[in-house]
């Protein structure tokens, strides 16, 4: 798959993506650091750590909460299936949303977001999500 085709923003340090699995979790992104060698998060460089949490997370919260109204940013940060320091920027979402025909329902909107129900999006809807968090960033 071209991952590129996701990338909402490029930082110095840091490229942020769309997350492909979008459903239940609209909005949904990940920060992906540039740094060949980036691990594990006990390795975090200072300047990765500034940026991801001085410009990154907080830039997607208030883009994500302008367009669609979560009601609590989360972060995970796990390198178990991609072993490469990545976070997992995941917005909750106390009632449902719709976007585009889509029905977008958290499942357990106050305990941890995983394991959660996976549902195919299309590409172009995908786009158009990604476009949308671009233009606010």
């Amino acid at each position: 798959m071209d991952y590129e085709q996701f990338k909402v923003k490029e930082y110095d340090l840091w490229d942020l993506f769309l997350h492909i699995n979008q459903y239940p979790y609209l909005g949904r992104c990940y920060a992906w650091a540039k740094r060949e060698s980036a691990d594990k998060i006990t390795g975090i460089k200072s300047g990765e750590l500034l940026e991801l949490f001085g410009d990154i997370i907080p830039a997607w919260d208030r883009a994500v909460n302008q367009l669609f109204q979560h009601d609590r940013p989360n972060l995970a940060i796990l390198g178990n299936e991609a072993p490469h320091l990545h976070a997992h920027l995941i917005p909750r979402y106390n009632s449902p949303r719709n976007f585009y025909e889509i029905t977008f329902e958290d499942p357990n909107p106050k305990g941890n977001y995983a394991p959660y129900p996976k549902r195919k999006i299309p590409l172009d809807t995908l786009l158009k999500i990604r476009d949308q968090i671009k233009e606010k960033i």
